[in-house]
């Protein structure tokens, strides 16, 4: 038998005679019937969000803009996101289950999710868990890739419920999209993050259709690499943080064939002694140029 105070497991009824007091006016009558069904409405709302007692965050963030998306999203989310490293080879991350809410978040590159990410994404098992799609691009164009992270996500058994489109500083030319995610972006960014929960709090956890083609654009990046200039004094960190190995530990002034563009040794070089060659800065200059005084608007999907 339960005390007064103790709601667990009393009826309906019971619980909203603590917040009906028949003496009162009707006024104050219907104000606390008011009240009382908000209270129902949110513990409901708070059951079915809680039933997601994780938060799973998977990102690649080769120069940071990916992971400052993916850290505003989760946050809003939940008060204690996990977050994984897919360009980490030795990432370990526990099965998915029911109680599992799962954000994955990519950049785009020429169009397509890089392929150390979907490497990566095919050894996650997904075990029916719903998931949040984040393509993260430099103000150019997301292409296919979105549409790519969906099916990635399905093939390994997750349910992609909602997906996004977020824009952050381009990681070649730093002029575009310079300082996003920015303060108008976050709030965005959290607004998506409610509508997410009020899309799961509802129980629909359909699969979300997003734009793109199938087959996928052919992805062909730059033919460019990073150099290492007369400044690098061959720390080494370049080549321990390349996601793909295209930096020679023993030669870290060299950049081998696996390079992907991803730029992660210029945005870590302490030195600031890695860049693109002067005839590949004028070449992305000639390329994306036109977008620096242009601001692409976030995209989302539920």
């Amino acid at each position: 038998m339960h005390g007064q105070g103790d709601t667990r497991a009393r009826p309906a009824a019971a619980l909203m005679a603590n917040f009906i007091m028949p003496r009162c006016g009707h006024d104050k009558i219907y104000k606390r019937k008011q009240r009382a069904a908000r209270f129902f409405r949110n513990l409901r709302r708070g059951e079915e969000i809680a039933m997601y007692q994780t938060v799973h965050v998977f990102y690649f963030s080769p120069t940071g803009g990916v992971q400052r998306v993916a850290r505003a999203l989760a946050d809003a989310l939940t008060g204690a996101p996990e977050f994984f490293d897919l360009s980490d080879p030795d990432v370990s991350v526990s099965k998915a289950d029911g109680r599992t809410l799962a954000l994955f978040a990519v950049p785009v590159f020429a169009g397509r999710v890089p392929a150390p990410a979907r490497e990566a994404m095919r050894r996650i098992a997904g075990a029916g868990a719903p998931a949040v799609a984040v393509a993260v691009y430099g103000n150019r164009a997301f292409d296919d890739a979105l549409l790519e992270l969906c099916d990635l996500l399905t093939e390994q058994n997750f349910v992609p419920v909602a997906a996004g489109a977020f824009i952050a500083e381009h990681s070649m030319l730093r002029t575009v999209a310079a300082g996003r995610p920015d303060a108008r972006d976050i709030q965005e960014i959290k607004a998506f993050a409610a509508a997410v929960k009020e899309k799961i709090s509802g129980g629909v956890c359909s699969p979300v259709s997003v734009p793109g083609s199938r087959p996928y654009c052919a992805g062909k990046p730059l033919p460019l690499r990073p150099q290492a200039s007369d400044g690098c004094v061959r720390c080494g960190l370049c080549a321990r943080r390349c996601p793909v190995g295209a930096i020679p530990p023993d030669a870290p002034d060299k950049t081998g064939a696996a390079c992907i563009l991803c730029m992660r040794c210029v945005a870590v070089c302490p030195h600031q002694a890695r860049a693109l060659p002067p005839e590949g800065q004028a070449a992305v200059q000639a390329k994306l140029g036109g977008l620096t005084q242009v601001r692409r608007e976030n995209q989302t999907w539920l």
